[in-house]
């Protein structure tokens, strides 16, 4: 159960914002999460993503992304788990089906990496984020991937009895792949 709130933090982890020229392959994206639980590490992900993207990796400053999250699509590994990660105390999907990603900018760092800052919003709570990922051509797509290191307890996400760090981590380490279609934006 704790693996569905990590996964949530995950999925709002990584996403380019607004004016989407490029087109999402769902088949080759992800968007997983880890995190420890009674300090075992627990994997999960987010089955259904959509994102908004018009990335350059030889223009990054012009880029635009925006990624959203159904956090209901959570899986955790199990269906108590999942049913427990929707609930209020985690991910509210009833109050907050979606947790975004908007980037507020990209900066080139070389050799295909780069930084991205934006806002992520997970239970109606956004926060500053910036996460380094690299954007490399892959069998005709643009292949853009990153970790995203997270604080679960700052989006409200194990409420409660679920607060106690010592049976869920405060750390969420969200993981993105975003394939898409063609290799440059423009």
């Amino acid at each position: 159960m704790i693996r569905h709130i990590l996964s949530a933090t995950l999925l709002t982890a990584l996403s380019f914002s607004a004016n989407a020229a490029q087109t999402l392959v769902t088949q080759k994206s992800k968007i997983d999460f880890s995190f420890k639980q009674m300090g075992v590490s627990v994997d999960g992900g987010f089955k259904n993503f959509s994102a908004k993207v018009d990335f350059d990796p030889n223009k990054p400053e012009k880029a635009q992304a925006e990624i959203s999250v159904e956090l209901a699509s959570i899986d955790v590994g199990g269906s108590d788990g999942n049913t427990e990660a929707k609930k209020k105390p985690w991910f509210d999907v009833a109050s907050f089906p979606k947790a975004t990603f908007v980037a507020s900018s990209i900066k080139g760092l070389g050799n295909n990496k780069f930084e991205a800052k934006g806002k992520l919003t997970i239970k109606g709570i956004s926060r500053d984020v910036t996460t380094q990922l690299t954007a490399k051509p892959e069998a005709g797509n643009l292949i853009v991937e990153g970790n995203l290191p997270i604080l679960r307890l700052q989006y409200k996400l194990g409420e409660g009895v679920w607060a106690d760090t010592e049976t869920v981590a405060d750390q969420v380490i969200i993981k993105f792949k975003i394939a898409l279609a063609g290799t440059a934006g423009k």
